[in-house]
């Protein structure tokens, strides 16, 4: 019998009370899809890119491409458009650059796209998870657990 859903979850919980950066990459992953998910269905993507959590823009991005999910990768990309070439990791810059694309664009500027990843077509974050599950199980992180 494997390790479950909830075994992997409280796992990297665990790993994670040790540092963020200490985690392997497939672990901060799955940390930023589910702060993806957990700021999109609270609010909308206005929120995740506001608050702190929009800090792993990129990383949730790269996660959502490594798991091959187009329509919620799609929907991403479509709302980082905004912000042009290069994103603003640092949450101060970041919230300049939010002003800026709700003059220009309007405060629904991200809404079709928030729409998509509320709609959750792909269960992005179970899919990080089931990852990580694999990852754990086969001792490819964390070989010492």
């Amino acid at each position: 019998m494997g390790i479950t859903n909830t075994d992997t979850w409280k796992k990297l919980e665990s790993r994670w009370e040790q540092g963020f950066d200490l985690l392997m990459p497939a672990e901060q992953q799955a940390i930023a899809l589910w702060w993806l998910e957990a700021e999109t269905m609270n609010g909308t993507l206005n929120q995740f890119f506001w608050n702190s959590a929009g800090d792993m823009a990129l990383l949730a991005l790269t996660a959502l491409q490594e798991l091959d999910l187009p329509v919620t990768t799609k929907a991403l990309q479509s709302a980082l458009r905004f912000f042009g070439d290069d994103y603003p990791v640092d949450r101060d810059a970041r919230m300049r650059m939010l002003e800026i694309i709700e003059t220009e664009h309007g405060t629904d500027a991200f809404m079709p796209a928030s729409r998509i990843i509320q709609d959750l077509p792909e269960d992005f974050v179970l899919a990080a998870v089931d990852r990580l599950e694999d990852l754990y199980a086969r001792r490819l992180i964390c070989p010492q657990q």
